[in-house]
């Protein structure tokens, strides 16, 4: 009868339990499932919406893919922008329809078209990681400088932190103070593009170093030729 009465009292508690707390715990539970199972849907989803994507812009560089020395047809053209506009329009989230955007910018710019080129890498910078960000500030900047906005281009470039781009970046304003023919501010430019370029980087520092001799005071060449002939006289 103890037994009985102990399961009747144990029966109670839980209802009153269940009563208190029951509706709250089920709704936790089922909130929490629907949680995992949605990000795991969630997690399928956009794993397939890459694959896709992938597919397509792989098709593209393959159409972009010409030998050196030679240009896209007219017909690749059109091509690469079908992809390209396929990739904006059905897969807008991913990194690909990016990259589409900014090879339709590339395009634009080699047909003179700089606002149309300004439009695509604009859509491509919303939404785009850091280091995206900062190539496509890169070439925004080029655009703007390239329209005779130079000193658009190189403010746009000034505001930025580069951050692993400061030799791209300085490197870049040094061209723009040159076409201004500001030869002291491009040659400071060069020099910090220079000191931040990569150390295993051989090929971009031996171009910024021939510009920077290109805009070195007179002073600064004559006492490097002074130098070398003394190499040699030895």
């Amino acid at each position: 009868m103890a037994e009985h009465l102990s399961d009747e009292e144990q029966l109670e508690s839980f209802k009153r339990w269940f009563r208190e707390n029951g509706l709250s715990t089920i709704v936790v539970v089922v909130l929490a499932a629907g949680g995992y199972f949605g990000w795991e849907f969630w997690k399928g989803y956009s794993e397939k919406t890459a694959q896709a994507a992938s597919v397509i812009y792989q098709q593209m560089m393959d159409t972009a893919l010409v030998d050196p020395g030679k240009q896209l047809n007219d017909s690749q053209k059109d091509e690469i922008s079908d992809l390209a506009v396929q990739l904006k329009n059905d897969y807008p989230g991913t990194q690909y329809a990016r990259y589409g955007a900014m090879l339709l910018a590339r395009l634009a710019v080699e047909d003179g078209e700089f606002e149309t080129a300004t439009e695509q890498l604009q859509w491509a910078e919303k939404g785009a990681d850091e280091g995206l960000s900062l190539v496509i500030g890169l070439r925004l900047a080029r655009i703007e400088a390239a329209r005779g906005n130079i000193d658009t281009a190189i403010e746009r470039l000034k505001s930025k932190d580069a951050k692993t781009m400061t030799s791209a970046y300085a490197e870049a304003r040094g061209d723009f103070y040159l076409m201004k023919n500001d030869r002291d501010s491009a040659h400071s430019a060069y020099l910090q593009a220079l000191q931040s370029v990569a150390q295993n980087d051989n090929q971009s520092r031996s171009i910024i170093e021939l510009k920077l001799r290109h805009v070195a005071p007179a002073s600064v060449n004559e006492v490097d030729s002074m130098g070398a002939s003394s190499e040699d006289s030895e």
